[in-house]
């Protein structure tokens, strides 16, 4: 299913969100799941479920480009504004898969950036998830194992992924004195995979605009070229 972008014109591209600050004045970030849990003593976790049965051995495929899932009041999303890559749940009975749960999986980018929106029914202080990307920070090239998280409030912050494909061993986890609603995760490596989330209780509503227009518009002169695709075997059934 996952494969290698030859380019690395796309390691430039970055989520730049329109009229929005990025000063990180009150956000506290984690290197791991036990310190970050100590800060939120009220949580909500949600555990990325199996592929349901379907076509396809081991995995779920939502679609190419703009694609969405929702899971326990949670919308994930990509869109083709960002990259055109395959959205997938990749189980762990798909036969290559290295990981022991199921993942949400971006990839196969051809044009753009490997990209998953988050948006919660809410808005929260906290939340949390593991990572990881095809590619790892120590591999010597750096095939986009930076993955860069843009929050709604105007936060962003970037964190090295360990490169293990779909045994995500790579954590993001931060607590914001300003709430937010929504985490966009964007890397220029062609596999960006997630799953369990945790996140704090709602907090007071707080005005934002919408969504993807927001993000498009930071896009504005970001010329985004993809490299050609190199032979892989796809997980789409024959």
């Amino acid at each position: 299913m996952f494969m290698k972008m030859n380019s690395a014109a796309l390691g430039a591209a970055l989520i730049l969100l329109a009229g929005v600050a990025n000063a990180n004045a009150g956000l506290v970030s984690y290197s791991d799941f036990t310190s970050w849990s100590a800060a939120v003593p009220s949580k909500t976790s949600l555990a990325i479920p199996d592929p349901a049965s379907g076509p396809y051995p081991g995995y779920d495929e939502f679609g190419s480009g703009t694609a969405s899932v929702s899971y326990g009041g949670v919308l994930f999303e990509t869109n083709i504004a960002l990259g055109n890559g395959d959205f997938y749940n990749v189980g762990p009975t798909y036969e290559d898969s290295n990981g022991p749960l199921p993942v949400l999986s971006s990839q196969q980018q051809t044009v753009g950036v490997a990209n998953i929106l988050i948006t919660l029914a809410a808005p929260v202080n906290a939340f949390a998830l593991n990572f990881d990307t095809y590619d790892g920070v120590d591999d010597g090239t750096n095939y986009g194992a930076v993955v860069s998280f843009t929050l709604s409030n105007g936060q962003t912050l970037s964190k090295d992924s360990v490169g293990n494909v779909y045994d995500l061993q790579s954590f993001f986890g931060v607590v914001d004195d300003t709430p937010f609603k929504w985490v966009l995760l964007t890397t220029s490596d062609p596999v960006l995979s997630i799953n369990a989330l945790n996140f704090s209780a709602p907090v007071s509503a707080i005005p934002e605009p919408a969504t993807w227009i927001m993000l498009i518009l930071g896009f504005a002169g970001i010329g985004l070229m993809g490299g050609a695709r190199l032979p892989a075997r796809r997980a789409r059934a024959s």
